[in-house]
């Protein structure tokens, strides 16, 4: 009978394993494409949206806050989104955030005030927060253990690619058709979002009867204290989950790099007329095509090297640039520039991802993806607000070799880490 059983569950694990190599499941594909649309919905607005506030009679400062206040409504919600991601499944929450979408998009064409239009942005925020999150956790529950990295590194063209081409379409679309259509094309990317995630197969984290049911560690007893003592030791769980050195440090690498890179995204455009440097959006094209093309055709070859030597030269690749910008003179080096950018940040965050998320059970994903990726909403949002003074202070050439000092900081946190892990190792 014990062997019967041994060799029923060995048949189980074998099943699981064979199911969970598959990398390009329709779910995988589906998921990429849900959260694509999603994001280029999103997208379209960066261009277009201070030229709206522009045209609704809205100042400078009016136009950055609008535009701000996206970052900073998806960094407040991110966590607690994470942990109801945990608690009530990762379907309900996507489908709450892309319905958020769908609904504020709607409203944008119905309200044309600068305060409804501020507030409609912070609503976006959450809903791009919450499905942001949703999406990542599923898709690092849909990738193999095995091929995470990998698998990360593909999800993440979902948001890569967007942000290349939506800007462009949002422009087209004003250009021709004005602001109305532009909230209409809005509507339709994440309805269609939103329709097609309702066929989107989610396994369940927690439940009774699934053969490939996920694990879920205990975390403790609830004593004489009942519920409240059960909360508190919930909240200790996630407190102690996010302090793991692994989460810390290379969510820390994250998020200097991307402080940096808020540097250039916020002022390469004014910095390219004060050298009377033409058709500087080539630098943002140029630098997204480097990551898909890395990402899709070298990443995948890399796996057989080291990862602390692939870490070592992204991050190196990620750096160099900023120095770059800060003596360029002309296009062609604003350009080597963005293609050294785009293949560094193109291995970089997919590892990142992968060693933030290794050890983590998949019920505590939801909780770690929202810190992991919170990293970008503190360095893109504070990021811009910190390099303008500074540039105010000392000149863009100066801000930007300082934005490649404080990329550099990544590579002594990840040495620093190395370091760290050799020593605890040999204990």
């Amino acid at each position: 009978m014990t062997e019967a059983r041994e060799s029923a569950a060995m048949q189980v694990t074998w099943a699981c394993k064979g199911e969970s190599e598959r990398l390009w499941t329709r779910d995988f594909i589906l998921l990429i494409v849900i959260a694509a649309l999603a994001s280029t919905a999103i997208t379209t607005q960066m261009g277009t949206l201070p030229l709206y506030v522009e045209s609704l009679g809205g100042s400078t400062a009016e136009s950055g806050a609008i535009v701000g206040i996206l970052g900073i409504s998806a960094l407040i919600f991110r966590f607690p989104t994470g942990v109801m991601i945990d608690k009530y499944g990762r379907r309900i929450m996507l489908l709450i955030g892309l319905g958020i979408l769908v609904v504020d998009f709607t409203l944008l064409n119905v309200f044309r005030t600068l305060m409804i239009l501020f507030c409609l942005r912070f609503l976006q925020g959450i809903g791009n927060g919450m499905q942001t999150t949703a999406t990542s956790t599923i898709a690092a529950d849909l990738i193999p253990p095995r091929r995470l990295q990998v698998g990360l590194g593909y999800f993440s063209l979902a948001q890569v690619v967007p942000s290349a081409i939506g800007p462009m379409i949002g422009l087209a679309v004003v250009e021709r058709f004005g602001y109305d259509a532009l909230f209409v094309v809005g509507v339709a990317l994440t309805a269609i979002s939103l329709l097609l995630s309702l066929s989107l197969n989610v396994a369940p984290v927690r439940g009774s009867g699934d053969v490939c049911q996920y694990p879920v560690k205990a975390t403790g007893t609830v004593g004489a204290s009942g519920a409240d003592g059960g909360a508190t030791q919930r909240v200790a769980g996630s407190l102690a989950l996010l302090l793991r050195p692994s989460v810390v440090v290379h969510s820390a690498i994250m998020i200097v790099v991307f402080c940096a890179a808020a540097g250039v995204t916020a002022f390469i455009a004014q910095y390219a007329v004060e050298l009377h440097i033409a058709n500087v959006g080539t630098y943002f094209v140029v630098a997204s095509l480097s990551t898909v093309v890395v990402r899709l055709v070298i990443s995948p070859q890399l796996i057989r090297f080291p990862q602390p030597v692939i870490i070592a030269v992204s991050l190196v690749m990620v750096v160099v640039p900023f120095f770059l910008i800060a003596h360029a003179n002309n296009l062609a080096v604003l350009l080597l520039a963005a293609l050294l950018y785009g293949a560094g940040q193109a291995n970089l965050q997919p590892m990142m991802n992968t060693l933030v998320l290794q050890g983590i059970e998949p019920g505590q994903r939801g909780r770690v993806t929202a810190f992991f990726s919170a990293s970008g909403d503190v360095a893109y949002g504070g990021g811009a607000m910190l390099w303008g003074y500074v540039a105010s202070l000392c000149g863009f050439r100066m801000m930007f070799m300082i934005c490649g000092a404080c990329a550099a900081c990544g590579i002594v946190l990840y040495a620093w880490f190395v370091r760290m892990s050799a020593r605890s190792a040999t204990r």
